[in-house]
């Protein structure tokens, strides 16, 4: 029993891949980063190598993993109450100045405080986000004024402009080649637009089909833009697109903090599975 951490994604995916892709909704954030990495390269979200680690129980089965891509923290699945010390223990000779641990709100906050305790630091709520899948879409009536189409190679610099302001807006840092993964959106269809007047003013992003499941991220509307409809329906043809892509399950996060946007994703018909945190360690 206890933890496994390599640097080896082929090590990581042989070993914690049945157990991710036996529970792909609450595994989301696991399994498309872990496509990501796959498909993109392991320095696609920083220059630092990343980490992976499993834990496997007496019995010789994976019952829980996590991941680091620097310079975000960690981000781990459900984890068993007794690998979190050990959790804290292993990964503290990789890493003692982890900056983050987010994951299942049930499971997230135990590894921060206990991570917490273990160095002398404190332990800050820096988002709560809830997870949500959809059900029946339920487009917004009236729609507004304009028309929906897939971003393009001449939305390029547009698509990096807006997914730079989004990063700002939630508070992470920019990933380190985000170029490269504005790129990989737009060659497979992966950015919404609804414009106005041939106006791009809203986009709604769509990862690969993991697993059967379609997250939709990011949705973004320039502050002077918002209010008027368009995220609803960017984010509408954004989920036809995912279904039509052939994704079983379609999920998007929701921060709790913004009232609007979590009204705004239940009108559409999005229905809550579970609560998800990012604890910052100061």
């Amino acid at each position: 029993m206890g933890w496994t951490i390599t640097e080896e994604l082929s090590a990581y995916e042989r070993a914690a891949g049945e157990f991710l892709r036996s529970d792909p909704i609450r595994n989301t954030v696991l399994l498309t980063v872990l496509d990501r990495l796959r498909r993109q390269g392991p320095t696609i979200y920083g220059d630092a190598p990343p980490h992976f680690g499993w834990w496997t129980t007496t019995g010789g089965e994976v019952a829980a993993a996590l991941f680091r891509t620097p310079p975000f923290g960690i981000v781990v699945s459900p984890l068993p109450s007794e690998a979190i010390v050990p959790l804290v223990r292993d990964y503290s000779a990789i890493d003692p100045a982890l900056p983050a641990v987010s994951g299942p709100s049930d499971s997230a906050r135990p590894v921060a405080e206990a991570w917490a305790r273990s160095h002398g630091r404190s332990v800050t709520l820096s988002r709560a986000d809830r997870l949500y899948r959809l059900g029946d879409l339920i487009p917004p009536d009236p729609m507004p004024d304009g028309i929906a189409r897939l971003a393009t190679d001449r939305d390029r610099e547009l698509a990096i402009e807006w997914l730079l302001e989004f990063t700002r807006d939630i508070g992470d840092p920019p990933p380190a080649h985000l170029d490269r993964m504005v790129d990989e959106r737009l060659t497979r269809g992966g950015l919404s637009l609804w414009e106005v007047d041939g106006t791009p003013v809203s986009m709604a992003g769509t990862g690969p089909v993991v697993t059967g499941t379609v997250r939709i991220a990011p949705v973004f509307t320039p502050k002077p833009l918002r209010g008027k409809g368009f995220a609803a329906a960017a984010t509408t043809f954004a989920c036809r697109h995912a279904l039509a892509s052939g994704a079983r399950d379609v999920m998007l996060f929701a921060d709790l903090a913004n009232r609007t946007s979590t009204a705004l994703y239940q009108r559409l018909g999005f229905r809550p599975l579970g609560d998800y945190d990012i604890y910052r360690l100061d």
